[in-house]
């Protein structure tokens, strides 16, 4: 009744379930270390876009604090009325600079002409 062990089917059959068992090692290895780094690139790319929103918004904060202290419309028009306000006192004095040359022109022709007598 004692069967004889056939050891090198047992060793066959051993060395079988040690090429699955190996080869499910590796697949899992495989698959871990790819989780791995897709887990890594995605923090690399979460970090990246982190900086660039945060660097955006202190950009956009820096422009908000520029464009509050740019003129408003309102402000402009007292501006441009200013300066109309000043042209034309300008092209008053300009007038008047004409009209006190041309009177110190007729004195000095007053002057040379009549020097003479």
């Amino acid at each position: 009744m004692d069967t004889p062990i056939d050891y090198k089917a047992l060793a066959f059959w051993l060395q079988a379930l040690q090429a699955v068992i190996t080869g499910l090692v590796f697949l899992y290895v495989w698959l871990t270390n790819r989780q791995k780094v897709n887990a890594s690139a995605i923090e690399t790319l979460r970090n990246d876009l982190t900086n660039q929103i945060n660097d955006l918004d202190d950009r956009v904060i820096r422009v908000e604090k520029d464009i509050e202290h740019l003129p408003t419309h309102s402000d402009m028009a007292g501006l441009h009325t200013r300066v109309n306000e000043a042209n034309d006192s300008i092209k008053s004095m300009s007038g008047e600079l004409k009209q006190m040359n041309h009177t110190l022109q007729l004195i000095n022709d007053h002057l040379l002409n009549n020097r003479g007598n």
